[in-house]
């Protein structure tokens, strides 16, 4: 997904209490009723998949149209889902700017955010209208997705999903646009003072949008295009949902590009309904529903217990401990963020109990989360696959040894810091009673070998099940979700760990999920059609080889931007910005002695150097997450950044290794 806090900030709840009117009831019960459809499907996904891989295995006969079914239903799902992601606040954006201003009491932060908004009501009035005519061609020339005499469907269904889940999300965003209004209305000293604040920015604002549009209509299309990167990243700081700025940016570079609204509009309107028509897509959310089934499974609790066991007479052990348990829970989960907020709740507490510093608790959590990105299955890498195009299977294996490199590397600076600098790591300076092995309380009862087993022996096998799968050729990386969900789903089942009630909410939490990661790829797909238009990538590569920089100083300044843009923005935005420019011109170069073609290590590499900006300030969404989640007076946030610091220094050592060996990335292919 994307690894920030997405969406609707105080807009949603600063509004003016009042009971909702028969309308508003009646639209949460339209947007509850398509969020239904959407969540149901995303088990008969799973259920459908593994039907197949099933099939196949037994009787050697695949179950027809099933990759069609998949493929189609990943645009189903998600503009199903949209609008109630935005209503309950989960498209992705990023808070910085618009949280101080909500924090100061500023009538900025309302203005701002109206102004967001009413972009979103734009995005979407734009797939409407120019979607609408797709409908209608669908219709009436009886247009079908498939091969007749294999499986086919008629394509005018989802085309009239796309159009009904445009309506309905545009309608969602003027619904919060009618909150900021009234909000700036009720907090002025009149509500003509407040209207007349949100005016004066509408107007400023459309002023700056026309003036732009006949200001860059003398430039060159290359000039346009860099200013549009500029643009993105201002209006993703500032707060508008990074779908909305990757995909009205867009809109408006190719209008001023080509002079022509229809092009950009219709290019907008194909991005929403043949950018996710894809199998691998799948991937997304049957891997996200296993990560979920297993977080409510209660496997990172467990897998702590055993670590701590396992490496209780280690000096530092129970840092080890959380490092190891981080990367079982990472290699399942996908997800920095989530592995951060448990691993907050589970190990902190612990760490403090028994006499190390809170620095250090929260820096070994924070530093280890970062594992859930690196070591497969991780959406980051699932996310790079699609934008350049690669396999997310070799990705995930590619995954591996820097994801156990990085784990090492953890472990080693825990040890050091113990053992060479103990005031740092222990409160009293020299440890748990002044001697290693002794992290356990007296009388503790220690696990055998076979409740260890019990413990972490399904999710570990499970593990190994859909690495050996992938690996193996026996199925795709979008099967592997498929049945890793299901594996997931029966641990949990036997565990005792979940209920109907629970089911339902996995598989909402999860459309959500999905929803705002594919929302974000369909504006990215369109996002780099524009920067193709633009030019960009032929100037670039022109530019780089007269400079004489060749591939390794186009790598490092690459690296460098990726690592400063994580100060201040979240990995996903920072993805969908930089990787569609770079992989197109990476893709074009040819170098002697260099192996441009293959995009698997400088996966890796990206994914590393964007996971250095969850540790670093001033957003590191993890160092945030950790600190949201802790709520313990005696460590503030500083302190979380602080105790973080020595493993971004350490994971930047491991992108060196990575960068300088390549084969730690491609010795498992």
């Amino acid at each position: 997904m994307p690894e920030t806090r997405s969406a609707g900030l105080a807009s949603d709840t600063t509004a003016p209490k009042s009971p909702p009117s028969a309308l508003a009831r009646q639209f949460g019960h339209v947007l509850s009723g398509l969020n239904g459809l959407g969540t149901v499907w995303i088990f008969v996904m799973m259920v459908l998949i593994n039907a197949d891989v099933l099939s196949r295995a037994l009787f050697n006969a695949p179950i027809r149209g099933v990759p069609l079914i998949i493929s189609l239903s990943i645009i189903a799902i998600v503009f199903l889902q949209l609008p109630d992601a935005l209503r309950n606040g989960r498209v992705t954006r990023n808070e910085v700017v618009l949280a101080r201003l909500e924090l100061r009491g500023s009538p900025w932060f309302h203005s701002f955010q109206a102004v967001f908004h009413l972009a979103g009501v734009a995005t979407m009035a734009i797939i409407l209208v120019y979607g609408y005519p797709l409908l209608v061609k669908a219709w009436t020339s009886s247009a079908y997705f498939g091969n007749l005499g294999d499986f086919t469907f008629a394509e005018w269904p989802i085309k009239l999903v796309v159009l009904i889940g445009a309506l309905a999300a545009g309608a969602q965003f003027l619904v919060l646009f009618g909150r900021d209004a009234a909000t700036l209305g009720a907090r002025a000293s009149s509500p003509g003072a407040g209207y007349l604040r949100l005016l004066l920015v509408l107007a400023g604002t459309a002023a700056i949008v026309v003036g732009a549009r006949y200001a860059l209509a003398s430039q060159t299309s290359i000039f346009v295009g860099l200013l549009s990167v500029a643009f993105m990243l201002l209006l993703v700081y500032m707060g508008m949902h990074v779908g909305v700025a990757l995909a009205i940016i867009s809109f408006f570079c190719v209008l001023v590009i080509r002079d022509s609204g229809s092009l950009s509009g219709t290019m907008l309107a194909l991005a929403a309904n043949e950018s996710l028509r894809s199998y691998e897509l799948g991937v997304i959310p049957l891997f996200v529903l296993m990560g979920m089934f297993v977080a409510v499974s209660d496997v990172g609790r467990d897998a702590f217990s055993v670590a701590h066991q396992l490496f209780r007479k280690l000096r530092g052990g129970l840092g080890t401990a959380t490092v190891a348990a981080n990367a079982v829970f990472a290699a399942i989960t996908g997800t920095s963020i989530a592995s951060a907020s448990v691993f907050t709740r589970i190990a902190v507490p612990e760490m403090l109990r028994f006499g190390y510093k809170g620095q250090f608790a929260v820096g070994v959590v924070a530093g280890s989360s970062v594992l859930g990105m690196l070591i497969p299955p991780s959406l980051l890498l699932i996310i790079f696959g699609i934008l350049a195009e690669t396999s997310i299977g070799d990705l995930f294996i590619a995954g591996i040894l820097p994801g156990i490199l990085l784990s090492v590397a953890f472990a080693v600076l825990i040890w050091i810091m113990a053992t060479r600098f103990p005031k740092s790591v222990f409160e009293n300076g020299v440890g748990p009673q002044g001697e290693p092995g002794t992290e356990g309380a007296a009388g503790e009862r220690l696990l055998t070998v076979w409740q260890m087993l019990i413990k972490v022996g399904p999710i570990v096998g499970l593990i190994v099940l859909i690495i050996a799968g992938i690996y193996g050729g026996i199925f795709t990386a979008t099967e592997g979700g498929g049945v890793g969900a299901l594996g997931a789903l029966l641990i949990a089942v036997a565990r005792r760990k979940i209920t109907l009630r629970s089911l339902w909410q996995v598989l909402v939490e999860t459309g959500y999920v999905t929803a705002a990661l594919c929302f974000l790829l369909v504006a990215a797909h369109l996002y780099a059609r524009m920067i193709s238009v633009s030019g960009i990538p032929d100037a670039l590569e022109a530019g780089i080889a007269s400079a004489g920089l060749g591939f390794y100083g186009l790598l490092a300044i690459y690296v460098a931007l990726l690592v400063v843009l994580g100060t201040i923005l979240d990995s996903a935005s920072i993805m969908l910005i930089l990787v569609p420019i770079l992989t197109i011109v990476l893709k074009s170069m040819e170098m002697s002695g260099v192996d441009v073609g293959s995009m698997i290590w400088f996966g890796i590499v990206t994914v590393l150097a964007v996971e250095i900006g969850l540790l670093t300030p001033p957003v590191g969404l993890a160092c945030f997450a950790i600190y949201g989640n802790l709520n313990d007076p005696r460590i503030t946030l500083t302190d979380v950044f602080k105790g973080a610091a020595p493993f971004a220094a350490t994971m930047l050592v491991v992108l060196l290794l990575v960068i300088a060996f390549p084969w730690l990335a491609l010795a498992l292919l």
